[in-house]
């Protein structure tokens, strides 16, 4: 009878044991996040400068793609320089201990372009079928408050959440290769009131290239790669900067924008909001539209 009660006794206190310890891995413990105020800084364009509409030639492919989505569409996170997060749509961030449960606290009044607030419930479905091929689902727990679990810890985190694009949340609308903006962007109203990138293979040919560039056509260009030396050499005295990217592209961006910044390590991660065009550059309406 004793050694039953002791075998009794000592099964009860290893499933308590593990029971404590599932409970413990699974807890909560907060991810820290950079500060997320100053992701977005305002354009000061003087009076009508904000009406521009602008274009860029640009390479076709997968990186203008990825450009093109970003201004439409903020990620979760935001990758800071050496590894640090900052909370585009989240004000925070935790994991569990075990590492396959992630909850998300949704940014509050955060408009998106149909009008609507950001919610968990939006959040949960944009990034469903992001989490769904890592073994994972979307757990709505209320309304501004979002679990992520995973059978298996996912590898990667937080990293994947500064890759996973909210649709609707950024300051412009897209339509193809044409970003119009979205004056309720709820960080304020961006420089341009439309940007349109062109990947036209034909002009990206050495004399159309060089011709859009000499007469001021473009507002930036990205080298193509194969231009004639007399070609250049005119390209060369237009009023256009050259700036040099990491993976070896190079831009032709010109004089006359303000505060249009090109992420040189990652070009695509470059922001439209908070630049504009000057007024000497803007186009002349004969009938003042």
């Amino acid at each position: 009878m004793k050694k039953s009660l002791l075998a009794l006794a000592v099964l009860l206190t290893t499933a308590l044991g593990i029971g404590g310890y599932l409970f413990y891995q699974e807890g909560l413990v907060s991810v820290p996040l950079a500060e997320r105020l100053m992701l977005f800084v305002p354009g000061r364009p003087e009076f009508g400068e904000d009406q521009a509409r602008i274009e860029a030639l640009m390479l076709p492919g997968k990186r203008t793609e990825a450009f093109l989505t970003r201004q439409a569409a903020l990620t979760v996170l935001e990758e800071q320089p050496g590894g640090v997060f900052s909370g585009q749509l989240v004000t925070a961030l935790e994991a569990s201990r075990h590492g396959r449960r992630w909850r998300l606290t949704v940014v509050q009044n955060w408009r998106l372009q149909d009008g609507s607030q950001l919610n968990a419930a939006q959040l949960a479905a944009s990034l469903g079928p992001r989490v769904l091929p890592l073994g994972g689902e979307c757990q709505v727990v209320d309304a501004m408050t979002l679990d992520l679990r995973f059978k298996v810890r996912p590898q990667g985190m937080p990293g994947l959440l500064s890759q996973w694009p909210v649709a609707g949340s950024g300051p412009f609308l897209r339509q193809g290769g044409v970003l119009t903006r979205f004056d309720g962007f709820t960080s304020g109203k961006a420089g341009f009131a439309a940007v349109e990138v062109r990947t036209d293979p034909a002009l990206l040919e050495s004399r159309a290239w060089a011709d859009g560039l000499a007469s001021a056509r473009w507002a930036w260009a990205v080298f193509p790669g194969q231009v004639a030396p007399e070609d250049m050499a005119r390209v060369r005295l237009a009023p256009y900067d050259e700036l040099r990217m990491k993976d070896g592209s190079v831009w032709f961006l010109s004089r006359r924008l303000r505060r249009l910044r090109p992420d040189q390590e990652d070009w695509t991660r470059t922001r439209l909001f908070g630049a504009w065009k000057g007024s000497m550059d803007l186009p002349y309406d004969p009938l003042g539209m």
